[in-house]
């Protein structure tokens, strides 16, 4: 008797998802895709779509949410130790200096996607720290994006400066600041970016002080409440902790070790709808209602 895959991990450039993910799930098999789960919003509730139909698995290989640093920014949220949660920061700041070498045919790739008008550096960035925000705090009712262009070399820009304002369905609200600073140096294995993730308690806060790269040599959480701080020195903070644990918790799923991807298709829609409600935003000036 044939035994199919018990998994396809499709790997093809983002606004492929939905073609190649559709054609896998329609044949029964269960799908995992790179973040994001797609391009546009009716790509994604296509692919989300097919998933529910065929009765097969569909996750989102998001690897923030499995960094250990921000596992443990979350558990100390959800503990109580900083109390009531009252607000979230995020801080980014892209550079073009430091970090791995990568092929120029890569990068022009990436900015052949962006001939979509959806800018490279708010939907990459933008989906991970809503990605975050969601698996925090929940659904988000109404966002609000000021998105910047910038020239980077001739006939090629950025999208920053950014920022993206939102709140949830909770009335928690966030905040994304996307900033570029193309002569800084910051000292990494993989992208050249610093990333902070802030919560603050009506307690006192807990943040992540680094995800992709070494801006700042502190320890990769602390918690602050009653005029002290508490660091965390020993947690595994490289750029590719959050893929290993991510792997790891595939293999549970298939062994049967847990019951439900942490990111499952209805999510990751949740996500890109809040994306598209950004960008979207940002075209029209004004704040965009989600739910």
């Amino acid at each position: 008797m044939a035994v199919g895959p018990d998994v396809v991990d499709v790997l093809v450039p983002t606004p492929a998802h939905a073609e190649v993910a559709v054609a896998v799930l329609d044949a029964g098999f269960a799908v995992q895709l790179q973040k994001p789960i797609a391009r546009t919003l009716d790509d994604s509730a296509r692919i989300v779509a097919a998933a529910r139909s065929n009765g097969v698995m569909l996750r989102i290989l998001e690897d923030y949410i499995f960094y250990p640093p921000l596992v443990q920014l979350r558990d100390i949220v959800d503990s109580g130790e900083i109390g009531a949660p009252v607000g979230l920061h995020m801080k980014i700041v892209n550079t073009g200096r430091g970090g791995w070498d990568v092929m120029p045919s890569s990068m022009e790739w990436q900015f052949e996607q962006t001939r979509d008008g959806r800018g490279m550096l708010v939907f990459d960035h933008g989906w991970h720290q809503l990605a975050m925000a969601v698996w925090m705090f929940g659904p988000i009712r109404r966002i609000f994006g000021w998105i910047g262009s910038t020239e980077v070399a001739p006939g090629y820009a950025l999208d920053a400066p950014a920022t993206l304002v939102w709140e949830h369905d909770t009335g928690l609200r966030g905040v994304l600041d996307l900033t570029l600073a193309v002569k800084t140096y910051f000292k990494s294995d993989f992208y050249s970016c610093d990333e902070r993730v802030e919560v603050t308690g009506d307690l006192g806060s807990v943040r992540c002080n680094r995800i992709s790269s070494f801006g700042r040599q502190e320890p990769s959480v602390e918690v602050y409440r009653d005029g002290e701080i508490r660091a965390f020195h020993a947690i595994d903070d490289g750029g590719d902790a959050g893929f290993a644990a991510s792997t790891r918790h595939l293999v549970d799923l298939f062994r049967g070790r847990v019951d439900t991807p942490v990111m499952d298709g209805d999510t990751a829609h949740t996500v890109m709808t809040a994306l598209n409600g950004a960008l979207e935003s940002a075209r029209l000036g004004i704040p965009i209602d989600l739910l």
